[in-house]
């Protein structure tokens, strides 16, 4: 090396540089080079993935809305249904309801249970959620327009809250009012009718009225109702019923006017509506002396006995066709 000559230790120190130029190019560089691709691959997959999770992201959000308005859904229609069906509280509000409605004369009330269809999934697998019914079926009387009525058995007229009063003693003091005033009123029909339509608006998605049947009888009418209430028993609810309806929570103790122009409501024992074509006909299928849902014992004592005295004249009895007489002071003033 030294006895090489400046110009060719020049050379050689080119071709050296040279070399390690070379060397670091492909032991350098061109590794770099190498890594930047990986390095652009690997942030390609990466910006991928993140599209990809950010897509489902916005799949989760619109499945979560998607999920609560579903949820929503089904909440309202469980509340369509009566989440706990009692039987006392849904016969309380019944009563209540035809009480307010002023029909006094209720003769009977009773519930039933109904067997409703179980319901089946479409792979005929048999759900664990049902269907439940209670059917209440209450029946009350009109009045005659006649006999004296009663309420809850109270002859309040006879100021005799012990009973102690003989029939014969009240049926005395009453004897004068019988068919007169408010005791010639027919009452009951479109009381009814206003406490029906009263609950079949209550909550139409749970509460049917099924039927109404009216049955003439002595003069009088029977007016029965079946009213059926529907209700769920599901295993996994999603609502929660805290509502205090008066079917659901216990609380404790005009319709349109109906056109009588044809005759009367009630099945009177005669008409006696002069304008009406059935005016003086009797009514053949009541039985005067029969015993009378509406009226207390003296009253249908005291209407026997005078009916016995008419000689069983039903006309004679409450004195269809007599004039109306005067009052007393207009006689002495004439």
């Amino acid at each position: 090396m030294n006895n090489l000559t400046a110009r060719e230790k020049g050379f050689m120190y080119v071709i050296t540089l040279l070399i390690i130029v070379v060397l670091g190019y492909f032991f350098g560089v061109r590794t770099l080079n190498d890594k930047y691709e990986e390095y652009k691959q690997q942030l390609a997959a990466l910006q991928q993935k993140r599209a990809y999770l950010d897509q489902i992201k916005q799949n989760n959000a619109q499945m979560a809305e998607e999920i609560q308005f579903l949820k929503g859904e089904c909440e309202k229609l469980e509340l369509t249904f009566i989440d706990k069906i009692e039987a006392e509280t849904i016969e309380n509000y019944v009563l209540k309801t035809f009480e307010d409605a002023e029909c006094p004369f209720l003769t009977s009330v009773s519930t039933s249970d109904v067997g409703m269809p179980a319901v089946t999934y479409p792979d005929g697998s048999p759900s664990s959620d049902s269907l439940a019914c209670l059917q209440v079926f209450v029946t009350y009387v009109t009045t005659d327009g006649y006999t004296v009525t009663q309420y809850n058995r109270t002859p309040d007229l006879t100021n005799d809250p012990k009973g102690e009063v003989s029939a014969v003693e009240a049926a005395a003091a009453i004897k004068d009012q019988m068919g007169k005033g408010d005791f010639a009123k027919r009452r009951g029909y479109n009381e009814f009718i206003n406490a029906v339509k009263k609950i079949n608006a209550e909550n139409p998605d749970c509460i049917k009225v099924d039927s109404i049947t009216v049955n003439e009888t002595n003069g009088f009418m029977e007016l029965t109702a079946q009213i059926s209430f529907y209700g769920t028993n599901l295993k996994n609810r999603l609502s929660v019923d805290d509502s205090k309806a008066p079917y659901t929570f216990w609380n404790g103790r005009q319709a349109d006017e109906i056109n009588t122009d044809g005759g009367f409501i009630g099945f009177p024992y005669v008409c006696d509506y002069e304008q009406s074509l059935w005016y003086g006909v009797e009514n053949l299928n009541a039985s005067p002396e029969a015993d009378k849902p509406f009226a207390s014992y003296w009253a249908n004592y005291l209407f026997k006995q005078n009916y016995s005295k008419a000689g069983g004249n039903i006309k004679e009895l409450i004195g269809f066709g007599k004039a109306p007489a005067e009052d007393a002071n207009t006689q002495k003033s004439a």
